[in-house]
């Protein structure tokens, strides 16, 4: 596999993995990240964990995923009704600052 399929696979892994997050349904967010292991990355650990904890991460990745950002919103106030931190946005990388300077001017 060369460098290009990866970051295919890699996208339409993201692509998919927000669909189903939107669904807000941990048995769907489980069984996607189970059958895409090399792409999941840190989220794998949600398959050891039960469905309530997996929800929880569910809540948080929809907050640091900029294409949810629709759902940021209702998501943080579902973590701050459990009494849960929500976690902090990514800062922006470097070319994504540049590029909305770039558009301001």
């Amino acid at each position: 596999m060369d460098e290009l399929e990866r970051e295919r696979g890699y996208a339409d892994f993201n692509r998919s993995l927000n669909r189903v997050i939107r669904k807000r349904d941990v048995k769907a967010f489980k069984a996607h990240i189970a059958s895409h292991p090399m792409q999941a990355g840190r989220l794998s650990h949600c398959l050891g964990l039960s469905d309530e904890l997996a929800e929880i991460e569910l809540y948080k990745a929809i907050l640091i995923r900029s294409a949810l950002h629709d759902l940021h919103q209702e998501a943080a106030e579902w973590l701050k009704g459990k009494a849960i931190e929500p976690p902090k946005p990514r800062p922006k990388r470097k070319a994504e600052r540049h590029r909305t300077f770039l558009r301001k001017t």
